[in-house]
């Protein structure tokens, strides 16, 4: 075997977007977006056999700080390669080790994104399931420190869970295990709200969402310009979405099917049917009256939301999707995703990864919302093996964790600082 450094990107990308592990931060294009976010540099490094095959590709980028005259490296998700031979391993591993250090830094950090245990879509813990731990014991025998398998939010610079949806399947195999998936789309469709694919012209749209939740969350939000550029570095593989309605058309709709449950109120007989269907009008009448007092009867196109997807090969990431709050029925993020799922369906996806979850069972969790939402697609619930740092200057290690520590504190003083004011 041969440890190769400055792999040609596109020999590089052709070898990572074909492998199982693969991450779109483990293809070429994640050097300048890291560069976005801090980075200086970066390098596409890899390990071929005898004949000149590729075995294994590893993403690392550098972070250099000149006030405090430190760097580290980060492989992000980790290296694409069979992580079960353990020869192709040892030999990855020991010479990313070198390289970090040949660049000048005083640790380098990844997050494989090789999953732990298995789990039950549920997130339960399967019985009799795979265990991969092995894999952390073996990182930590090359050096690495454990950093814990902790809370998916709780500092990680990734998430260590997330759900994927298996799309290999006929579509309607893909739609049997989605909740209420034929309900949501049908009042979807009575309340006009749909999907498009948008332009870099409708970047404003995913941003105003996004400040909306800012808001909520206490973060500082992305750029408009931010997401031009990272939509420039992945232009190929990128997708975009926006979703939209018309409050006062639907409104109009809302009205005729009131008409309609009144008239079949009459003809009713049957006391229970009797019962649903006065409940389905009191529902309709509660609906339109929350349409004309919170001031959203506008006959006019109104944007909910917007979503960034990539897709490489056959699978596909749910990267930023943000959408505004709204009406409980007018389930604009629900949309977002069936259009998107379709899409790269019909374009040979295989996975569809919804980027993220807190990975708790815990219904009191602020986050246990988003999270159940993201599982109502039927997806598998992944954990990952978390993070792991080599550590080559304990000294400059520790000063740049204290560092690290103190200027997170103050991002999060500032972020509640800046949305204040905003």
């Amino acid at each position: 075997m041969r440890f190769i450094e400055g792999v040609k990107a596109e020999r590089f990308d052709t070898f990572a977007v074909n492998d199982p592990l693969n991450h779109y931060s483990k293809t070429s294009p994640f050097i300048q977006l890291a560069k976005l976010n801090g980075y200086q540099s970066g390098d596409l490094l890899g390990v071929e056999d005898e004949q000149g095959h590729l075995m294994a590709t590893a993403v690392m980028v550098h972070k250099k700080y000149r006030l405090i005259n430190l760097q580290y490296s980060y492989c992000q998700y980790g290296f694409n390669g069979d992580f079960e031979n353990r020869k192709l391993m040892h030999f990855l591993i020991h010479h990313l080790k070198n390289f970090a250090q040949k660049k000048g830094s005083c640790f380098l950090r990844m997050d494989p994104n090789i999953t732990r245990l298995e789990h039950e879509k549920d997130g339960k813990i399967k019985e009799g399931g795979f265990n991969h731990e092995w894999f952390t014991e073996f990182l930590k025998e090359q050096g690495f420190r454990h950093l814990g398998y902790n809370y998916g939010y709780s500092g990680n610079w990734m998430s260590r869970f997330t759900y994927v949806k298996n799309l290999d399947l006929d579509w309607n195999g893909c739609l049997k295990s989605i909740k209420r998936q034929a309900n949501y789309s049908t009042k979807n469709e009575e309340r006009f709200v749909k999907v498009r694919q948008g332009s870099k012209e409708d970047l404003w749209i995913l941003v105003r969402a996004e400040k909306e939740l800012a808001k909520k969350l206490g973060f500082i939000p992305k750029s408009e310009e931010y997401f031009a550029k990272f939509w420039d570095i992945y232009e190929p593989y990128a997708h975009f979405y926006v979703v939209k309605t018309n409050y006062h058309q639907a409104k109009l709709s809302l009205q005729t099917q009131l008409e309609q449950a009144k008239n079949h109120l009459l003809e009713i007989k049957d006391a229970h049917k009797l019962e649903v269907e006065t409940k389905h009008i009191e529902a309709l009448e509660k609906e339109i009256q929350e349409i004309e007092q919170g001031g959203y009867d506008q006959d006019e196109e109104a944007y909910l939301g917007a979503k960034f997807i990539l897709r490489q090969g056959t699978k596909v990431w749910n990267v930023n999707m943000y959408t505004n709050k709204t009406l409980m029925n007018f389930r604009s993020a629900f949309a977002l995703h069936m259009r998107a799922m379709k899409d790269v369906y019909d374009q040979g996806a295989k996975s569809y990864d919804f980027e993220g979850v807190v990975g708790t069972n815990d219904p009191k969790d602020p986050l246990y919302g988003q999270q159940n939402f993201k599982k109502s697609f039927g997806g598998d619930f992944l954990e990952f093996i978390g993070e792991f740092d080599c550590v080559f200057n304990e000294k400059k290690y520790g000063f740049w964790k204290k560092y690290d520590h103190l200027w997170r504190g103050l991002r999060r003083r500032y972020a509640r600082w800046f949305i204040r004011l905003k």
